[in-house]
């Protein structure tokens, strides 16, 4: 499933750019925060901060900026990108469906090929939003790397009071 390159288009191949610290180290003048190390991070995490505040994007073709994740770092990460991909088939609560389609989603839809297509459109919608959700929190007034730095702890923070995670 997570096997291929994948290519980000639009503000969201702008926003990932930014977002990754592998943009810092490739380009020194770059503007970016590179609060997230790679952007095979950014995404396998993002669609996790798209589920957790129901935020979902579509493909974004404004503009002509890619940014492809190549195979290789893909399938260097494919058990964290399959754990992502089986949380949010199972706990999406976009469409009706029971318990137990769920779970057919999440698990046995892999070798459909139609369903899959489907679902991994579902993933990549919530992992675009998640991406959004990030680049806004890291925009909003933040310029410098201690700002970046500042942000990232105000984001663990609302990340715990929004979930009430105990430390």
């Amino acid at each position: 499933m997570f096997n291929n390159d994948y290519e980000l288009k639009g503000k969201h191949a702008t926003y990932i750019r930014f977002l990754s610290a592998t943009t810092n180290r490739l380009d020194k003048t770059a503007k970016a925060a590179g609060i997230i190390n790679t952007a095979v991070d950014i995404y396998a995490i993002a669609p996790l901060i798209g589920l957790a505040y129901n935020k979902k994007a579509t493909e974004d073709n404004s503009s002509n900026d890619t940014y492809s994740i190549l195979a290789s770092q893909i399938i260097n990460h494919q058990a964290d990108l399959d754990f992502a991909f089986r949380l949010v088939m199972l706990a999406d609560n976009s469409t009706e469906l029971s318990s137990d389609e769920k779970i057919d989603r999440a698990f046995r839809q892999d070798e459909q090929p139609e369903k899959l297509a489907e679902n991994l459109e579902l993933f990549h919608q919530y992992m675009r939003g998640g991406i959004e959700w990030l680049y806004e929190h890291f925009t909003d007034g933040a310029t410098t790397r201690e700002d970046y730095l500042e942000k990232v702890y105000e984001v663990v923070n609302l990340y715990n009071e929004d979930f009430a995670i105990s430390v």
